[in-house]
Formats: C-alpha cells, structure tokens, sequence
C-alpha cells in the first residue's frame, strides 16, 4: 500500500469513526440510556466504539505523520494505543452484553473509559496544540481538537467520579458535536492531502 493510498483510508476511517460517534450517541442515548436493560442496544453501541477504535488506528498513524517530528511519534504511538484500548473495551463490552455475560461494573480492559475518553482527550489536545503551532492542518481544527481534547477528559473525570449529569453533557458534546466535527475535519484533510 503507498503512503497516499494509505492516507486515503485513513482519512476514510476517520469519517467512519464520525460517522460511527453519531449512531453511537442515537443509539446509546435513544434506546440504552431510558432502558439500561435493553442489552441488544447496548451491545450494539459497545460495538460502534469498538469499530471506532480499529478504525482509529488507521487514522492517528496518518495524524502523526502529517504533524510529524517528536509530537508527531506521540501522536502515532499514543493514539494506537488508546485506540487499540477502545476498541478492546467496546468488543469486550458488546460481547458481554450480546451473550447475556455478568460483568463488573469497572472494565477491566478500559476502567472508567481511561482509553476511550482520558487518553483520545489527551491525544486530541496534544494534536490540537502541534496544529496551533503550525503543522499542515488548517488552524481551526486545532481549536476543534483543543476544545474536544478538554471535554473527552472531563468525560473521563465524570465517569471516574459517578457525576451523572456531566457525564451527559459532556459526553453528548462529544459524540454528537465535537469529535464528528474533528474526526469528519482530520478525513477530509487526509483525503484531500
């Protein structure tokens, strides 16, 4: 595979996971959040993280390259790893709801969502402070990124700590609005590049 055509699926993958945030949100907060019981629901937005995060390999690989130099190689190995995490939380999540499994209520591959939410949070502010200073993203992605960077870690806090409501509004702001907007931005740079 070259580079381009790899930073093509790349920038695909990137508009599969804004794509996969969206249904995650309708389906976890239409169907599993007024009924907590209904497991099919459940196991199907566990599965869309999981997508996500396979498909995030992908595309934090062609971040780090487009940014490049030191913050670029964090940016390659910090967001496989988070993303590599994610995705073995949504599997072993929608496996679990699927088949009817108990489980405890901390994951053990993902407590709290530290990949999911602590460590994208941390990745996309990183990305976002490397395209502030001038990497070859357009400048308003990276307050996009800072401002989804921000609330993916205040999600992470929320559901470490059990405060409910925040963890509502800042994990609408993220599924819904800001990281549909990065994720769908970094796609058309990648493809457009």
């Amino acid at each position: 595979m070259t580079d381009a055509m790899f930073r093509r699926t790349a920038g695909w993958c990137a508009y599969g996971i804004a794509a996969l945030s969206l249904l995650y949100a309708a389906v976890f907060l239409g169907l599993v959040r007024p009924d907590p019981t209904n497991t099919t629901a459940s196991a199907l937005a566990n599965g869309f993280i999981g997508i996500s995060g396979i498909l995030a390999t992908f595309a934090v690989i062609a971040v780090g390259d487009k940014v490049d130099g030191a913050a670029g190689r964090w940016l390659r190995v910090v967001g496989v790893g988070w993303a590599l995490l994610s995705a073995a939380h949504g599997v072993f999540s929608s496996v679990s709801d699927a088949q009817g499994l108990a489980t405890v209520d901390v994951s053990a591959t993902d407590p709290r969502g530290f990949a999911t939410f602590g460590l994208a949070g941390v990745w996309s502010i990183v990305l976002g402070l490397a395209i502030r200073s001038g990497t070859s993203f357009p400048r308003a992605l990276g307050l996009v990124a800072l401002l989804n960077g921000v609330d993916l870690v205040v999600l992470f806090l929320a559901t470490a700590t059990g405060a409910g409501t925040l963890v509502l509004v800042t994990g609408g702001l993220a599924s819904v609005i800001l990281g549909p907007l990065q994720w769908a931005w970094i796609g058309r740079a990648m493809i457009e590049a």
